[in-house]
């Protein structure tokens, strides 16, 4: 593959957008590798030697994504380069360009936290795979930072706003926030290792919670209103959401409940729903008032003479308006309370909504972040091995160069007896 086609295929990734400081004393090989990376990278800063380097990262340390730079260096060699930049940053990730020819260098540079090396002579592919991994995977670390440093704040708010508990897999509460004692009635260590149900409200059937438990059994989230008993015998009312937690092979941990009270609101609607049904009931009362006033208006013409009909149909027509404008008014009232009723259920609604909105967000926020806590816990291991198999990889290398050095030596030596003994040696 060409140079051009390499270019090309790094065209859309996330060296486009990161800055590097590249250092390099052969200077032909500085310009050429230069060329590629400034069409690739969005920012290059590059320099000739280590104090070179060092001037330009003080410059620019908080743009510099990456580091890549050579060991043999004149003035400042990159061991004391990378040894002056861990004394300020110990995260900034450093690739080292080496030639292995010396074993105690290379172990030196492991012990100054690199991030890899590249041999030499570099191989442009190879060393952009390199940086496109080591930049991704610190884009997903911050990611993953901030998910949870949003799932903290979260819980947080929850925490302070909602009752909180959470029970082992046989539903025996594990922990409980001081809003959930508070309102329970019941302190932690009354709450602790007890069944969830220690709350549950007599009136509420045995079919819901068994719809709730098969919900978050089956690794669901279950969503509801829920009628509660404190420890006084007091009766509230929660929206609940309920979540089973999974461990990374997709298993049930635990599961965690966040509820936020509605006790008022429910009390209010149940407090409107009675008055309608009152109102309505005097309603029909009024109107049935009406009905026996007038058979009796009729009886009482067959009975009576006209002069005595006539009051008696003019105070009748007397309450039957007084009657109608009851009417009239208990029928706005009716109306207004059932309006009341309306925009106290729909408010009530819009807050569950929001509420439920916000448990989802919290609850793909955690998994989010365990699933990439784990694919990086997972790397981490990799790259431990790898560094670990690299250093006993040096260690026996050492080994074997401290042994041909010994025969060296003793080859040395015997030369030395030799000739005192024999004169010198003369090569032919």
């Amino acid at each position: 593959m060409d140079i051009s086609s390499q270019i090309k295929n790094y065209s859309d990734t996330i060296l486009n957008q990161s800055t590097i400081l590249y250092l390099e004393a052969d200077e032909s090989i500085r310009k050429e590798t230069l060329s590629i990376f400034e069409k690739i990278f969005e920012k290059v800063l590059v320099g000739a030697d280590g104090k070179e380097g060092l001037d330009l990262f003080n410059q620019h340390k908080s743009e510099i994504d990456l580091i890549l730079t050579d060991i043999e260096m004149p003035i400042l060699d990159g061991i004391n380069f990378i040894s002056k930049i861990r004394e300020v940053d110990l995260d900034i990730p450093v690739l080292v360009v080496t030639v292995f020819n010396d074993i105690n260098q290379l172990l030196n540079t492991i012990k100054l936290k690199i991030t890899d090396y590249i041999v030499k002579p570099m191989q442009l592919n190879t060393t952009l795979k390199i940086m496109t991994k080591i930049l991704e995977d610190i884009a997903n670390q911050k990611l993953v930072e901030k998910q949870r440093n949003e799932l903290v704040i979260y819980k947080d708010i929850l925490d302070k706003e909602n009752l909180v508990s959470e029970t082992d897999l046989d539903g025996n509460i594990t922990y409980a926030n001081e809003i959930f004692c508070k309102i329970s009635g019941y302190t932690q260590e009354e709450l602790i290792g007890k069944p969830h149900n220690i709350v549950r409200h007599p009136d509420v059937s045995k079919e819901l919670y068994k719809n709730l438990w098969e919900t978050i059994q089956s690794k669901h989230t279950w969503k509801g209103k829920l009628k509660n008993q404190a420890k006084d015998g007091t009766t509230y009312y929660v929206q609940a959401t309920i979540f089973p937690i999974l461990d990374a092979e997709g298993n049930i941990e635990k599961y965690v409940g966040s509820r936020f009270l509605i006790t008022e609101q429910e009390e209010e609607k149940h407090k409107l729903k009675k008055y309608i049904m009152h109102q309505k009931s005097q309603k029909v009362k009024h109107e049935k008032q009406l009905q026996e006033e007038f058979h009796d208006a009729v009886h009482a013409a067959k009975m009576e003479n006209d002069e005595k009909m006539a009051k008696f149909i003019q105070g009748l027509n007397e309450q039957i308006k007084s009657l109608r404008e009851k009417h009239t008014d208990d029928k706005g009232r009716i109306l207004s309370l059932e309006r009341k009723y309306k925009e106290s259920t729909e408010k009530l609604d819009n807050m569950q909504k929001l509420y439920q909105e916000k448990v989802e967000k919290l609850h793909k926020t955690a998994i989010i972040s365990l699933e990439k806590y784990n694919s990086f816990k997972k790397k981490n291991i990799l790259i431990t091995e790898k560094i670990e198999k690299s250093q006993e990889a040096i260690k026996t290398l050492q080994g074997y160069i401290d042994e041909y050095r010994k025969k060296i030596a003793d080859l040395e030596d015997l030369i030395e007896a030799y000739e005192k003994q024999y004169g010198k040696i003369t090569v032919r």
